[in-house]
């Protein structure tokens, strides 16, 4: 089993506060379903419970919420929220025997998410070498962003189900 991961964070950095963890559960190798129809995990994170754990803000990530579609940054931004720790442990829960877990680029999101539990004390439920890079795929299969849906974009979730879809074509230009 597949695991695609998304966040919205505060910062750049491998330490960023983290505003929203999004993750949907995915076949590689199966058809591409509605999102509505899948396994999904969604938590967005209260800002004091990262801030306890040293998580890093920025101000140029935060003038580029600011220049979000207002729906966009409200759903980042509303409540109700979840402590970093608790959700990292439901999220330990939820991925379950999965295996693999992809990210839209191999700097970002595993890294914040492992630094994530690493300040908190838990253990990363995926092995690194198990570890998958959207972009380094898209890159080798010639599937530009333009070839994926456009819709609700920086919403952890569609974001996900975005780059699964890209998976998907890539996997099929390249194995048929």
């Amino acid at each position: 089993m597949d695991v695609m991961v998304d966040l919205e964070t505060l910062s750049t950095r491998p330490h960023a506060l983290i505003l929203v963890i999004g993750a949907v559960k995915f076949n590689r190798k199966g058809k591409m379903l509605d999102l509505k129809k899948m396994d999904t995990f969604y938590r967005r994170i209260t800002i004091s419970s990262c801030v306890e754990k040293g998580m890093h803000t920025d101000e140029g990530t935060r003038e580029w919420w600011n220049e979000q579609d207002p729906k966009i940054k409200e759903e980042a931004f509303e409540e109700p929220r979840t402590d970093l720790f608790t959700a990292l442990c439901q999220f330990i829960e939820w991925f379950g025997e999965a295996k693999w877990i992809w990210s839209h680029g191999a700097s970002f999101d595993c890294v914040i998410l492992k630094e994530a539990f690493l300040r908190c004390g838990l253990e990363t439920p995926w092995e690194f070498w198990n570890e998958r890079d959207t972009r380094t795929l898209f890159d080798v299969a010639g599937v530009r962003n333009s070839d994926l849906p456009q819709t609700q974009k920086h919403h952890a979730l569609y974001d996900c189900h975005r780059q699964i879809y890209g998976v998907k074509i890539s996997m099929k230009k390249l194995i048929g």
